[in-house]
């Protein structure tokens, strides 16, 4: 069996990049119904046949578009918290990750918002894309059970906490996505913080 050289490996990955990257501004634009894969080979700058080299549909295309920021995303998220020493601090990387995150990749906030909504208004739930948002709930419901454990909140149900704070920064990243309004910036998530911190307060 021939095994694939490095560099081999590097153009490819490069090209599944390409095609991703591409595919996140045509469904940003365009929505998933209005999509066929010929845009994104346009977009992408190759022919139809060769992205189906690496994605066999375009399901497959949104899926992979979506899921490889989503997990990016929990990552950094994960991170950022680990990193924070008390609880106000955890809370608040996780809400200036999502901001951040979001304001450098806004198709991806786009499609996003659209899987989240189409998820719970068609019934259709990607299992991993709802494991992810599960898995950031945990954190943080970890993090509010410990901080009321020690008497530093007031006694709360932690999973309640975490899908409100959850709900809210999706809030906060639809916010991002008008055309109208003040624009998003770093005192939404200061505001958010402080809102939330007043009212789990000890």
């Amino acid at each position: 069996m021939a095994v694939s050289s490095p560099g081999r490996k590097a153009a490819t990955e490069k090209r599944r990049c390409a095609i991703l990257q591409a595919a996140r501004a045509v469904f940003a634009r365009q929505g998933y119904a209005s999509t066929v894969v010929d845009d994104i080979a346009t977009q992408a700058g190759i022919a139809k046949g060769t992205l189906y080299l690496y994605f066999p549909s375009k399901e497959q295309i949104y899926l992979a578009a979506l899921l490889e920021e989503a997990r990016q995303l929990d990552a950094d998220s994960r991170a950022a918290m680990n990193a924070a020493p008390t609880w106000r601090e955890k809370l608040g990387a996780y809400l200036q990750v999502r901001l951040n995150y979001f304001e450098s990749h806004q198709d991806f906030l786009r499609i996003y918002m659209s899987e989240f909504r189409g998820m719970f208004m068609h019934g259709k739930l990607n299992p991993e894309f709802m494991h992810l948002i599960q898995q950031g709930e945990a954190q943080l419901a970890q993090v509010f059970a410990v901080a009321a454990a020690r008497g530093e909140i007031r006694p709360v149900n932690p999973e309640l906490a975490a899908a409100t704070v959850s709900d809210l920064s999706r809030g906060i990243m639809e916010r991002q996505l008008r055309n109208w309004g003040r624009p998003v910036g770093p005192d939404d998530a200061a505001f958010a913080l402080d809102v939330l911190c007043r009212a789990l307060a000890a």
